[in-house]
């Protein structure tokens, strides 16, 4: 669509539609909508003067305290893993879809391990075998997502 008089754009209203609280909004959204509303009405007064920068993203950190006894958790439970993938591959009697939730387990704790060894300092004595572990399951999880196993 194009549009020849710029002059049209300037005489739209830019203000928020005004929102009267329905009767049966819950409290959580009446403090939503008071809150959206005065951001935007924050935000159109803000577009007239000097613009900031935005505040950076929120994150949740669901990592585990950085300490020895988590990191051997981890491994823990990233070893128990492997190992339940090992002992699907090994049995015969299993079909490559029976293993899909052992991989997902393994992908999982693969994650979980991969964060802890990314964010735990260079000299923890656990950082290497992790790393070996790590490019390990990456290797079987390729494998077995590309089909090698068909």
């Amino acid at each position: 669509m194009k549009i020849s008089d710029a002059s049209q754009l300037s005489a739209l209203d830019r203000r928020p539609a005004e929102r009267s609280p329905k009767p049966n909004q819950s409290g959580f959204q009446q403090v939503f909508e008071n809150i959206l509303d005065q951001a935007t009405t924050d935000n159109n007064a803000s577009s007239a003067g000097v613009h900031s920068a935005p505040p950076p993203p929120l994150t949740i950190n669901t990592m585990e305290p950085l300490h020895s006894a988590a990191g051997v958790q981890a491994m823990e439970r990233f070893i128990d893993s492997l190992e339940d993938y090992q002992k699907g591959l090994e049995n015969p009697q299993y079909h490559l879809r029976d293993l899909e939730p052992a991989l997902e387990r393994l992908e999982k704790e693969h994650g979980r391990l991969s964060r802890w060894a990314n964010d735990s300092s260079s000299d923890n004595p656990l950082k290497r075998i992790m790393r070996e572990g790590l490019v390990t399951a990456t290797l079987e999880m390729n494998r077995f997502r590309s089909g090698a196993y068909c």
